[in-house]
């Protein structure tokens, strides 16, 4: 029998070794991404690494220790934050694989995980948005769709999850909205996106297709969603930090915390929307918008981005988010078989474990203009609503 003395010196060096090892990807993070995962995955599977990390840094066997988080913030620049910069043009990629043969998907745009901070897509926001080209869908009131389970449509980017959306239709919804207090928190994990620039509606840019100004950024977005939901009856709390400005980098992981302090602040919120516009840009700098046509007005359209376990990171309700995007999506595709893009289904968590109700959802892209993200928006808020309604009175 091995001396207490003796298996307690072989955990603490186990884990002092692992420790090491993640210090080490920190400083070397760009030639070891698949050493960097590999590790993360030794944590998960070797009962020894496992239960020798937990019991030094004091944390639950199956549960993201702070050491694997340690990890996957080391790989900045990796195979992990590549993937989350995968792009393609899900709404209308077959309409425009003649024109754009070696177009690249930028949405959703330089997404970073908390723990997976990813790089900007190379050449993307260098593109001139006065070159904005316009994807248009004809469509209206008067157009006559099938049923809403038919046209739905889901663009898959995770490994090793497979969805079909009609069965997360027919899933009833697990959200409970309180009847008291905020129901609703509208926040901006990259609040500084913007749109081009218009009459009417120009701005001082802090970077391409961004800025600081809170009438002409994401910010101004969301705003035209709270009044839409305040005037349903809904109470909306809305973040205006700018966690992506004056740094990049880090925003999931500064809104992460932003978004625990809210929930903490006000336990009766249910539903976290991070609110984002898209980037759609060719190689040869052409900027996509994408829009549809309801009731004669141009409207960008919106695409519900649903985050996973598939990358790794603890996300145990990720199903819950995706019925209710299920749900939300129907809504929007009775506005117009046009105005929503497929639903865009990642490997990365986006934030999205904290509630059932956490979605992220893309407002148009660079290439639209203000005027037609706001419509997009109002007709998003209205849908979504209607769903959040119901689960109120069901609670």
């Amino acid at each position: 029998m091995r001396p207490k003395g003796q298996g307690r010196r072989l955990r603490r060096l186990t884990a002092l070794g692992a420790a090491a090892g993640a210090v080490w990807l920190t400083i070397h993070p760009g030639a070891v991404a698949e050493m960097g995962t590999a590790l993360v995955q030794m944590f998960r599977s070797s009962d020894l690494l496992s239960q020798a990390v937990s019991a030094e840094l004091g944390t639950e066997s199956g549960e993201d220790t702070p050491l694997e988080q340690a990890v996957l913030e080391a790989l900045p620049q990796t195979a992990q934050e590549e993937e989350a910069a995968e792009t393609s043009f899900p709404a209308f990629e077959e309409e425009q694989q003649e024109t754009l043969p070696e177009a690249e998907e930028a949405g959703p745009e330089e997404k970073p995980e908390t723990e997976e901070e990813a790089l900007p897509v190379s050449g993307l926001l260098e593109a001139p948005l006065e070159e904005a080209t316009e994807d248009t869908t004809e469509g209206g009131s008067e157009t006559s769709t099938p049923p809403a389970a038919a046209l739905l449509e889901l663009t898959n980017r995770t490994d090793g999850i497979e969805a079909e959306l009609a069965d997360y239709l027919e899933r009833e919804l697990t959200l409970t909205v309180s009847r008291e207090g905020p129901q609703i928190l509208i926040m901006h994990t990259h609040a500084t996106e913007a749109y081009t620039v218009a009459d009417g509606d120009e701005y001082v840019a802090s970077d391409t297709a961004r800025t600081t100004d809170e009438n002409y950024n994401m910010i101004r977005v969301g705003e035209e969603m709270k009044a839409v939901f305040e005037e349903m009856g809904l109470s909306v709390i809305h973040d205006t930090t700018l966690y992506d400005y004056p740094s990049y980098t880090g925003s999931y992981a500064r809104s992460l915390e932003g978004i625990k302090g809210y929930l903490e602040e006000y336990p009766t919120i249910s539903v976290v929307l991070d609110v984002h516009r898209d980037a759609l840009i060719a190689d040869d700098g052409t900027v996509y918008k994408v829009t549809d046509t309801v009731d004669g007005e141009t409207v960008a359209q919106v695409m519900l981005v649903v985050g996973t376990d598939d990358g790794g990171l603890t996300h145990p309700d990720w199903a819950e988010n995706l019925t209710l995007a299920t749900h939300i999506q129907a809504r929007l595709l009775g506005i117009d078989a046009g105005f929503p893009r497929p639903i865009n289904l990642r490997s990365q968590r986006f934030n999205q474990h904290m509630t059932v109700g956490s979605l992220l959802v893309e407002v148009g892209t660079s290439g639209n203009t203000l005027q037609e993200a706001l419509a997009g928006a109002r007709l998003f808020a209205r849908a979504a609503g209607e769903v959040y309604l119901e689960c109120m009175e069901n609670s």
